[in-house]
């Protein structure tokens, strides 16, 4: 991850892939109680409370956060996203 921008119910993140590819990608939901279904901390829950882990207080993202994004081509199925902070 490079970068993530919240916006609505919806955010955008950058991604640097491990292969050397630069993507982004816009997950929007119905609600923000929604979107924050899609996403794990560690592969647990993800809690509102989890943001203080991979963002700082400018809602920035922290150095050294990670992430396994799961995508599915049959768009039925939303991105899930996998936050994996830095050791502390």
């Amino acid at each position: 991850m490079t970068k993530l921008v919240r916006e609505g119910n919806s955010i955008k993140v950058w991604i640097s892939t491990d292969y050397d590819t630069k993507e982004s990608l816009v997950l929007t939901m119905p609600s923000w109680k929604a979107l924050l279904g899609q996403f794990r901390l560690q592969g647990k829950e993800f809690l509102a409370r989890d943001w203080e882990k991979v963002t700082d207080s400018q809602a920035e993202l922290r150095p050294g956060v990670r992430a396994v994004i799961w995508l599915c081509e049959n768009k039925a199925y939303p991105a899930v996203i996998n936050w994996q902070p830095p050791p502390e």
